[in-house]
């Protein structure tokens, strides 16, 4: 491959470890990480070995809220106070509401696990520990304190 061109053989070699270099550098350093969650078929999946949990968020479905009273109205929603935020905005009822989940990822809104107020506390302290279905949230925004599930365990999450 070199020899044709009048270069020496020890040069040669050094240009094509170089080469090998460059695109090992390319791929794996600017590449990005190997090691994450990627979006397919609506669901989560690890790729690699990734060194953080699956992400809360639905994966493929978006549900966004409407941004002004007139679009959130027209969609079907309420437009109010939501909060201690002194702003009004939209919340719009799932159209999955009531169905049977066991991970955020499977709903619009929230995937709820229907816990006791002493699970809640539990849950507030790191203590709870259950595994279980829930049921699609009513509304795409929820507040208050309320057992989620997340891959088939129940945690508890606050929103204000």
């Amino acid at each position: 491959m070199c020899a044709h061109l009048g270069k020496s053989t020890l040069s040669c070699v050094g240009g094509l470890i170089a080469l090998f270099f460059l695109i090992f550098t390319l791929r794996f350093i600017l590449g990005g990480n190997e090691d994450s969650w990627i979006c397919q078929n609506n669901k989560w999946v690890a790729h690699g070995k990734p060194s953080y949990a699956k992400p809360d968020d639905p994966c493929g479905k978006k549900y966004p809220i409407p941004k002004t009273k007139e679009e959130c109205l027209q969609k079907g929603g309420v437009w109010k106070k939501l909060g201690p935020d002194p702003w009004e905005t939209c919340n719009i009822k799932a159209t999955d509401r009531g169905a049977v989940c066991t991970d955020n990822s499977e709903c619009e809104g929230w995937c709820q696990a229907n816990i006791t107020r002493d699970q809640v506390r539990e849950g507030m302290m790191g203590k709870l520990n259950i595994k279980g279905r829930g049921t699609c949230s009513v509304w795409r925004v929820e507040l208050g304190c309320f057992g989620m599930l997340k891959e088939g365990k129940i945690s508890v999450i606050c929103i204000d």
